[in-house]
């Protein structure tokens, strides 16, 4: 009677429908695996792609301009007007290609298409300097073309200013730095000055 009762179809169909759910409860949790390994594997593409851009000749062009001539350039009144135009000349206005690098990659992190701290690890203090030499020309930009431009670049920067600093921020916690502070102004032969400035605790 025993045997029977573990026969009957009610007891098949449960033993049936707990089988059904394990199947579907595997095959959702691979299918979440594989999703993951997806994601990040289109991450890392994105990250290598920025950074061979970033290696082009027309970024470095771009940053070696904004560091020496920008300056000098942004006190031109003809320069200033081209940029209150609607859409300058990025022959021009090579400066503009380092903005809409970073536009591009902060619009990116946004929706998740690049990994977030992988990024500002690799690029964090780089857009940090390129949004202070920058901020009077999107200031420019958007008084010419909307308070819209460029907001994706500006996300990316607070998104900068929200990361722990420090010689350590990066670090892997637990493994032993090699090169400390000193070390470094000692073999740079470059007196480490930063504690009497207040910069260092």
């Amino acid at each position: 009677m025993f045997f029977g009762a573990l026969m009957s179809p009610e007891y098949l169909t449960a033993i049936a429908s707990i089988g059904t759910f394990i199947v579907i409860a595997v095959t959702a949790l691979a299918a979440i695996v594989q999703l993951r390994h997806i994601r990040a594997s289109n991450q890392l593409t994105g990250v290598m792609q920025y950074t061979k851009l970033f290696e082009s000749e027309q970024i470095q062009k771009a940053n070696k301009f904004i560091q020496e001539e920008l300056a000098s350039k942004l006190r031109d009144a003809q320069y200033r007007r081209e940029l209150f135009t609607r859409n300058p000349d990025r022959r021009q206005h090579v400066e503009l290609a380092v903005a809409d690098w970073c536009e591009q990659a902060g619009s990116y992190i946004k929706y998740g298409l690049i990994e977030k701290d992988q990024f500002l690890d690799l690029s964090g203090a780089y857009v940090a300097s390129m949004w202070q030499a920058l901020k009077e020309v999107v200031a420019i930009r958007r008084v010419a073309a909307g308070q819209e431009m460029y907001v994706n670049f500006e996300y990316l920067a607070a998104l900068e200013r929200k990361v722990v600093k420090g010689p350590d921020a990066f670090y892997p916690k637990g493994v032993q730095r090699l090169l400390s502070e000193a070390e470094s102004h000692a073999l740079a032969g470059v007196a480490d000055t930063t504690q009497d400035m207040g910069l260092r605790p």
